[in-house]
């Protein structure tokens, strides 16, 4: 049956289907949070290709969202073309996974490597630390939504000024999230000192039982405290011992060597890698 391509947002139930049915083959998946919280939104664009079932029903065999020049897929391996070509050349794409389908398609057609995003892991049934003492005048507490949400997404601006994505998460960002089956806010720490945010750590469990160090973020002026290193064994005890997760996974960008160091000094291993590909030249 041939493949049709038409701009618009499709079902979201059948985008997740989708994504995990491609997840289930390459390994990773191929949509990312932020991808997900933008599916229908004006800002922007999306494709969907489907393909008859036979009745005269369109059946979604892919989907692809660009938005502030970055495009992800999930597709199909026939449909991978058709996306790209109705999507045109000018953003750049990311590929989930070492097993992407998506990286010998974008070799073939002259993307390049721009930017590294390294997943790494390490188990959680043993070898924890003790939590890490806390700076004088520092407290560690839990998220509380409607009540934290403009302090943290203040903190987190400037903890991530100089980052392509997260530093310019907004209220809609963070409500997508809040909004999620997998949302904790007992998992969602907070460093305070003197009555203002300093650092804070996020936690997330997938369905496959690992969690997931979401975001770990300090202020600038909170640089040199330690909140980092106690944030962290925090966060990760707080997942091994109340919500029982075998193991827990993290991103870390390929140019960042000091989080790198960080991680591995505390266990993590190199697992995965997400690329994202600028666009030909010319």
């Amino acid at each position: 049956m041939p493949i049709t391509v038409s701009s618009g947002t499709p079902d979201r139930a059948a985008v997740l289907d989708l994504a995990e049915r491609v997840e289930a083959e390459d390994g990773a998946p191929p949509l990312s949070d932020q991808t997900l919280a933008q599916l229908g939104d004006a800002a922007a664009a999306e494709w969907a290709a489907t393909e008859s079932d036979g009745a005269g029903a369109g059946v979604l065999v892919g989907y692809a969202q660009a938005a502030d020049g970055v495009l992800e897929i999930a597709a199909r391996r026939d449909a991978v073309d058709a996306l790209l070509d109705a999507a045109g050349t000018g953003d750049s794409v990311w590929s989930h996974g070492h097993a992407s389908r998506l990286v010998a398609v974008l070799e073939g057609r002259g993307y390049r490597r721009a930017r590294e995003l390294h997943q790494l892991r390490r188990p959680l049934e043993s070898d924890l630390p003790a939590d890490p003492p806390l700076a004088d005048g520092v407290s560690v507490r839990t998220f509380v939504p409607g009540q934290d949400d403009a302090a943290w997404l203040a903190l987190n601006a400037a903890a991530f000024a100089d980052h392509p994505e997260q530093g310019r998460w907004d209220e809609h960002d963070l409500q997508a999230r809040i909004a999620e089956p997998w949302f904790d806010a007992d998992g969602f720490l907070l460093a305070e000192r003197d009555g203002a945010l300093v650092g804070f750590h996020w936690t997330k469990v997938h369905p496959d039982g690992w969690g997931e160090v979401y975001v770990l973020g300090v202020a600038p002026d909170g640089q040199g405290l330690g909140l980092g290193g106690a944030l962290l064994v925090r966060g990760l005890r707080d997942l091994a011992e109340r919500r029982n997760c075998r193991g827990v996974l993290l991103y870390v960008d390929g140019d960042n060597p000091r989080a790198m160091h960080l991680y591995e000094r505390d266990g993590f291993t190199r697992h995965d890698l997400d690329i994202q590909w600028a666009p030909p030249a010319g």
